[in-house]
């Protein structure tokens, strides 16, 4: 069966917008893909009435993903494998320990939060929400978590890159004096390859349970990564 060239430009479309957060023009579009201007427009006009995209600015006529794109993917959501394989330990963990989780997942250069519980006890007010989204893969522990594990975006240039493999779990440094506490670590799948990052904040501390939580988060991501299939060593 011949492939449709029109689904894959408006793929192509769609994704060079998501990836720009302060939205983008026709022309600034068209130029970028090397597809015909009139072809292009014809597309956004198509997408802008289904409300797929629409205007940030209208003076600028910026285009950033609408509405129906964020609906599709509240969907995925709710039918993630990595999402139903998760949520369970994740809510226990922050009951107990009244702390906020959540799950994420790298969409190529962006790390997306897909999945949120905030206990009743927890002690901040995170901004993160699902659908928020990051491009920072070297300062924060979830980032330099992808850094460590995905091969796709490895950077064996993380600060304490080998401790952090080897604990398999990546916390803010005290040394940051952020009054917010973040731990992340990997999940893998049955590919062999990281799916998600799964995450918990809390109110920054003197750091004296940080190896027990540590040891317990990291016993949740291997336990939700044989659910998704994972054979490999951890250890590796």
């Amino acid at each position: 069966m011949k492939d449709n060239r029109s689904v894959y430009r408006i793929l192509e479309i769609l994704e060079l917008i998501s990836k720009h957060d302060e939205g983008l023009t026709l022309g600034q579009i068209y130029r970028m893909l090397d597809i015909p201007k009139a072809t292009v427009y014809d597309f956004l006009q198509t997408l802008y009435r289904a409300d797929a995209i629409y205007y940030k600015d209208p003076r600028l006529k910026n285009y950033v993903i609408g509405s129906k794109m964020f609906a599709i993917g509240s969907v995925y959501t709710k039918n993630s494998n990595l999402i139903e394989a998760s949520q369970y330990e994740l809510k226990d963990f922050a009951e107990r320990h009244g702390r906020t989780v959540f799950i994420t997942k790298r969409i190529n250069d962006k790390i997306v939060y897909v999945f949120k519980h905030q206990p009743t006890t927890s002690k901040i007010v995170t901004p993160q929400e699902i659908g928020s989204s990051s491009r920072d893969f070297e300062l924060s522990p979830i980032g330099q978590c992808y850094a460590v594990f995905d091969k796709v975006v490895l950077n064996p240039k993380i600060p304490q890159y080998a401790e952090k493999k080897k604990a398999r779990h990546i916390f803010s440094s005290i040394e940051e004096n952020s009054h917010i506490c973040t731990l992340a670590a990997p999940v893998w799948n049955f590919e062999n390859r990281v799916v998600g990052v799964i995450v918990a904040s809390d109110l920054a501390q003197d750091g004296t349970k940080r190896d027990i939580l540590g040891k317990e988060f990291v016993q949740i991501a291997e336990r939700i990564s044989r659910k998704l299939g994972y054979q490999g060593d951890f250890n590796e």
